[in-house]
């Protein structure tokens, strides 16, 4: 038997999207919003789906097809067993796969410390197709209890935003029994993580974040069965979620350096971390890889010698001092998104999860006083001593 690449080779060597005698050293860029087409027989073909080639953008294009296979490679237990779709966003993969694979009228279990978008989805718009929604702690014990006639999904983050909880996914998934477990695996990306192989009936990934890496790109990707996924493609189809192919061209650029940026921006997150919960200024630091970290053991066990490359923290002083350490920042800077080659801060209760009401926030843990980070590939030395001339200055 071939043995299965690892990670990093598989993501250096994303599928060609025309081979030939000779192989572009950088994958192609193709714009062409439709394709002339020979004849009416290859016309109904196409429309059908039975031919890859180009017909038209929102039905899917090469750029797109070579990103759903470069994720594809790199999240499921057997090569060729699952197929991913390309979408427009993180959000789109999201909403599609309720949409898609969950049947109407269904009840939803949702881990309560998941993405404000997700929550916001499932709390205001699930209704609008027949879904009800119910949030529960992220464990073996509360989805098992919350579990009853007509629960149709259990839907989960590999690493939880923005308080970095690691769910014991494989004891989910188990107790879940034949209910589907959907998994957000954008924290973890599969370079941790890849929770196909745990039994989760697909995963999705905002690839504006990890994938891409470099703040340029907006996209999402569920990898599924192939059943599953020819049912999220055709919704995306008729809704126009599909990607562009440039955000798809310079996702599939990003994922060639994935497994690198993750460890060297792991590394920086733990030494972060580990600094964060020294300073008397800061009340408390949620991440793995701490030793205080209740989830430490699970993640250990779970993500693949890392902790990720995500962090929170709680700055002494609540939003006043949170106000002034963002101004006080040099080098650090604040920004709506996460996972790009640089160090960058957020503001949960104001970006991420604004869509909460107080009290939602509250019930979370999304304090005024929260600040996410993203570790960066920087040297260390220059984020830390940017962190703590800005704490200095929060607390005066």
């Amino acid at each position: 038997m071939t043995r299965r690449p690892g990670i990093g080779t598989l993501a250096v060597h994303p599928p060609t999207i025309r081979p030939g005698r000779t192989i572009p050293a950088a994958p192609t860029i193709d714009l062409s919003t439709a394709y002339f087409v020979p004849d009416l027989d290859t016309l109904t073909s196409l429309h059908q789906g039975k031919f890859t080639d180009g017909y038209y953008r929102r039905y899917g294009h090469p750029n797109g097809r070579q990103l759903e296979g470069a994720v594809a490679a790199l999240e499921a237990p057997e090569a060729g067993e699952c197929e991913g779709v390309a979408l427009s966003s993180g959000m789109t993969a999201a909403v599609s796969i309720l949409w898609a694979l969950v049947p109407p009228g269904a009840h939803v279990i949702c881990g309560r410390d998941i993405y404000g978008g997700t929550y916001s989805f499932l709390s205001n718009y699930a209704s609008r197709i027949g879904l009800t929604a119910t949030f529960v702690d992220s464990t073996p014990a509360a989805v098992r209890a919350a579990i009853r006639p007509g629960t149709g999904a259990v839907i989960m983050e590999t690493i939880t935003n923005p308080l970095m909880r690691v769910p014991d996914l494989p004891g989910i998934i188990r107790a879940a029994g034949k209910v589907p477990v959907f998994v957000d695996n954008t924290f973890a990306t599969p370079v941790l993580a890849r929770p196909l192989e745990w039994g989760a009936r697909a995963v999705w990934h905002s690839a504006t974040k990890y994938l891409g890496g470099h703040a340029d790109s907006l996209g999402g990707v569920v990898v599924a069965s192939r059943a599953d996924a020819a049912r999220i493609r055709s919704l995306a189809t008729a809704v126009g979620g599909s990607i562009g192919p440039l955000d798809a061209w310079l996702v599939v650029r990003g994922i060639r350096t994935l497994e690198i940026r993750v460890r060297r921006a792991g590394a920086n997150a733990l030494a972060i971390a580990s600094w964060l919960s020294r300073q008397r200024s800061v009340t408390r630091v949620n991440y793995p890889g701490l030793a205080s970290s209740p989830d430490r053991a699970i993640a250990r066990r779970l993500l693949g010698g890392g902790f990720g490359a995500m962090l929170s923290f709680e700055i002494r002083g609540g939003l006043p001092a949170a106000k002034r350490f963002v101004v006080a920042l040099e080098r650090i800077r604040l920004l709506p998104s996460l996972g790009d080659v640089e160090t960058t801060i957020s503001h949960p209760a104001r970006s991420s999860h604004a869509y909460l009401s107080p009290r939602e926030r509250a019930e979370v843990g999304v304090t005024d006083g929260l600040i996410r980070l993203s570790a960066g590939i920087e040297n260390v030395e220059d984020t830390l001593a940017d962190l703590g001339q800005a704490l200095k200055r929060s607390q005066r």
